[in-house]
């Protein structure tokens, strides 16, 4: 990722982070790098849940769960 791209990525984190509640925009009007940010920031992989197939995987431990419907990576 070249110098532009990541300083577009903090100033998209920045303005996350520094929003209002209040004044935050609908997902249709946000940019995909503020998106990407907002994932990162909340610790999404990246990768699909096997349940549900959502977006919302994070780290549990050694394994991932699923912060949409609580499903696992097959761990224990």
């Amino acid at each position: 990722m070249d110098m532009a791209g990541v300083a577009e990525i903090a100033e998209a984190v920045a303005a996350l982070v520094g929003g209002s509640q209040s004044g935050e925009r609908s997902l249709a009007m946000r940019s995909p790098v503020e998106l990407i940010a907002e994932a990162r920031i909340k610790g999404y992989e990246g990768e699909a849940c096997g349940e549900c197939g959502n977006f919302t995987l994070v780290r549990n431990g050694t394994c991932l769960k699923c912060e949409t419907c609580g499903g696992t990576s097959g761990c224990s």
